[in-house]
C-alpha cells in the first residue's frame, strides 16, 4: 500500500502565490524553500488518505475496520495512530472535526485493547490507548470521559512489574520505549504534558525510572566504558525503538540525581564514540557492523532526537555535542 500527495498548483485557475509546483524547484540550489501551508496542506492531505484507509474505507459501517480485518490498537502498527494523527491534525488546524473523529477511534480500540495487548507502552500498549483518549476528552470539554481514561492508565500504573528492579526479579518486563518500561514513563509524560504535570503523579512515576536505571546498570556490568546497557530478546540494541536511545529520551525528561545524570551522560558519549566512522551513522545494536539503518528505530534519526534532549537539559553542552560529532 502506498500513499501520495499532490502538492502542485491546481490547472483550474488557481493563482494562489503559495501554491508551489515542486517540479519546478531544482532541489540541489543552495538556497529554496517551501511556504508552511504548503506543508500543512500536504500533512492534512496525507492525514485524510490514511482517514479513509484505515477507517472510513471500513467494510462494517462505522467500525472502521474492512471486513475480515483485526482491529489493532496500536499507535505503532494500528487503528490508535489514526487517533494520534487525528489529534495531531487538531493541534495544527484546529479543525474540531479531527478531535471527534480522533474520539470516535479511541473508543473503537478500547473495546479490544485488553484482549489484544499485553503491554502498558504508548506505541504499543494499554497506556497510548488510555493516554490519547483522556488527552482527546479533555480538549472535547469531555471531563467525566477524560477522568475515566485518566483513572484505568492509573490502574495500569499500579501493575508490579513496571517498579520492579533486577535485584527482585526484574527481568520478566522489558525497559524499552516500544514494549517496555520507557514506553510506559512516555504515555505518562504524554498525560502531564496535555493534563498538567502530576495528573500521573511522581510518586508512581520515580520508582520506574529508578527500576529502569538499576536494570540498565546490571545490563551493563560486564562493560565498564558504558554505565548503561539493556538487552531486547537477547541483543543489545542502540536505537530509539528498542535500545539506549530511546530509554535515554526518556529518562532525560525526569529529575536524576548527580550519579544518575553522570551515568546517562557516560553512555551516550559511549554511543557516540561508536558511530560508524565514515558515515557518522549508528549500529541498529552493539557490535553489528552493517552500515545500514537510518531511520527512528535503528540509526541516527533516533539518536538525533536523544541528543537534541540531551543538549536542551544540560547533560550535554552544544559545545560538547560538536566536539564529539567531529
Amino acid at each position: 500500500m502506498s500513499f501520495g500527495v499532490e502538492l502542485t498548483s491546481s490547472p483550474e485557475g488557481h493563482e494562489d502565490a503559495n501554491n508551489e509546483r515542486l517540479d519546478l524547484i531544482d532541489p540541489t540550489a543552495p538556497n529554496w524553500s517551501l511556504p508552511s501551508e504548503t506543508f500543512l496542506r500536504a500533512a492534512v492531505s496525507l492525514k485524510d488518505q490514511v482517514v479513509q484507509v484505515t477507517w472510513e474505507g471500513g467494510g462494517d459501517s462505522g467500525s472502521g475496520l474492512r471486513t475480515g480485518m483485526v482491529l489493532d490498537p496500536t499507535v505503532y502498527t494500528g487503528l490508535l495512530g489514526t487517533a494520534f494523527t487525528c489529534l495531531r491534525s487538531y493541534e495544527a488546524t484546529g479543525n474540531r472535526q479531527d478531535l471527534v473523529l480522533s474520539s470516535e477511534v479511541v473508543d473503537k480500540c478500547v473495546t479490544v485493547e485488553r484482549a489484544s495487548t499485553r503491554h502498558v507502552t504508548f506505541l504499543c500498549g494499554r497506556g497510548g490507548v488510555y493516554a490519547i483518549g483522556a488527552v482527546v476528552a479533555n480538549l472535547i470539554g469531555d471531563h467525566q470521559r477524560r477522568d475515566l481514561y485518566l483513572n484505568l492508565f492509573l490502574e495500569v500504573a499500579q501493575e508490579k512489574a513496571l517498579s520492579v528492579g533486577p535485584e527482585e526479579g526484574g527481568f520478566g518486563m522489558s525497559y524499552d520505549l516500544l514494549h517496555g518500561r520507557a514506553g510506559f514513563l512516555w504515555a505518562a509524560l504524554f498525560i502531564n504534558k496535555y493534563l498538567g504535570q502530576e495528573k500521573v503523579p511522581s510518586d508512581l512515576l520515580m520508582p520506574v525510572v529508578d527500576a529502569v536505571l538499576a536494570g540498565g546498570r546490571a545490563g551493563a556490568s560486564d562493560n565498564p566504558s558504558c554505565p548503561l546497557m539493556y538487552r531486547w530478546h537477547g541483543t543489545r540494541y542502540l536505537g530509539a525503538a528498542n535500545g539506549l536511545a530511546g530509554i535515554l529520551q526518556v529518562l532525560l525528561h525526569f529529575p536524576l540525581s548527580k550519579e544518575d545524570a553522570e551515568d546517562v551522560k557516560a553512555t551516550l558519549r559511549y554511543m557516540m564514540a561508536n558511530r560508524f566512522p565514515h558515515s557518522g551513522n549508528y549500529p541498529s545494536s552493539e557490535g553489528n557492523p552493517r552500515d545500514k539503518f537510518v531511520h527512528w528505530s535503528h540509526g541516527a534519526a533516533g539518536m538525533a532526537i536523544t541528543l537534541c534532549k540531551a543538549s536542551q537539559v544540560g547533560c550535554l553542552s552544544c559545545t560538547n555535542l560538536l566536539f564529539l560529532m567531529q
